[in-house]
C-alpha cells in the first residue's frame, strides 16, 4: 500500500479514545432525549405532581400490592412480638431507626448524584476525559 493510501486510511479511522468519547456522547444524548420524552409525556397528561404520583401508583399497582401485603404482615408480626416481649422494644426500635438512617443517607446520596448528572457536573469513573 502506498504512503498516500496509508495516510488517507489513517485519517478515516478513529482512534480508540475518540471512538469511546463519541459513543459516550451519543449515549448521553440518547438518555437526555428519552428523559425529556418521558417528562413531556407526563406533563402533558397531568398538571400536578400529586396527580402524577397517583397515576404512577395506579400503573404499578400490581407490583406495589405485594409490598403493601408484605409490609402489613411484617407490621403485624412485629406488633405481636413487641406485645409478647416488651423488653425487646428498645432493641427493635434502635435497629429500625439505624436502618431508617441508612436509607435516608443512601437516598440523599442518590439525589445528589442525580442532581449532578442533570446539571452535567458528575463524571463517572468510566467516562473519558476530554
Amino acid at each position: 500500500m502506498s504512503e498516500q493510501a496509508q495516510s488517507i486510511n489513517k485519517n478515516f479511522t478513529l482512534n480508540t479514545e475518540n471512538k469511546h468519547q463519541f459513543i459516550l456522547s451519543r449515549n448521553l444524548q440518547s438518555l437526555r432525549l428519552y428523559k425529556n420524552e418521558v417528562v413531556d409525556r407526563y406533563t402533558r397528561k397531568v398538571s400536578s405532581i400529586p396527580a402524577a404520583l397517583v397515576e404512577l401508583k395506579w400503573q404499578n399497582r400490581k407490583a406495589l400490592y405485594a409490598f403493601q401485603v408484605k409490609e402489613e404482615v411484617y407490621g403485624s408480626v412485629l406488633c405481636q412480638l413487641l406485645a409478647n416481649n416488651p423488653e425487646l422494644k428498645e432493641k427493635v426500635m434502635a435497629r429500625i431507626e439505624a436502618h431508617y438512617q441508612q436509607f435516608r443517607t443512601h437516598e440523599a446520596q442518590t439525589l445528589e448524584v442525580s442532581r449532578k448528572l442533570v446539571d452535567g457536573q458528575f463524571k463517572t469513573s468510566s467516562a473519558l476525559e476530554s
